[in-house]
């Protein structure tokens, strides 16, 4: 194998785990249930210092996707969560056990 084969290989190899990485952090997102992805997980990444090999161009198209339905789930997960700390801050605290008490629900 020459060196400019062994270079192209390796090029393709480094976008091609890249690339996995990628759709497996998108994918453990949109695959968790609602509200419990753990996106501490995922580890900042750097892009290969060559070129995407253009065999491979496709494939990035379908990863970036992947990865904006994932931003756009934690994000619908983040605002549900905040939702639900809102509720839960409006609950009245500790009270003299002869005061009524109300809850709206409905917020």
């Amino acid at each position: 194998m020459s060196a400019d084969e062994e270079f192209g290989r390796r090029n393709i190899d480094e976008w091609t785990e890249l690339l996995d990485r990628l759709e497996l952090d998108a994918d453990r997102i949109l695959t968790a249930a609602p509200g419990t992805a753990d996106t501490a997980v995922i580890e900042p990444w750097t892009p290969p210092s060559t070129p995407l090999p253009v065999h491979l161009a496709d494939r990035a198209r379908r990863v970036i996707e992947r990865q904006r339905l994932a931003m756009e789930r934690a994000r619908t997960d983040l605002d549900d969560l905040r939702q639900h700390l809102g509720a839960v801050d409006r609950i009245p605290g500790t009270r003299r056990p002869d005061a009524p008490a109300y809850l709206d629900v409905d917020g």
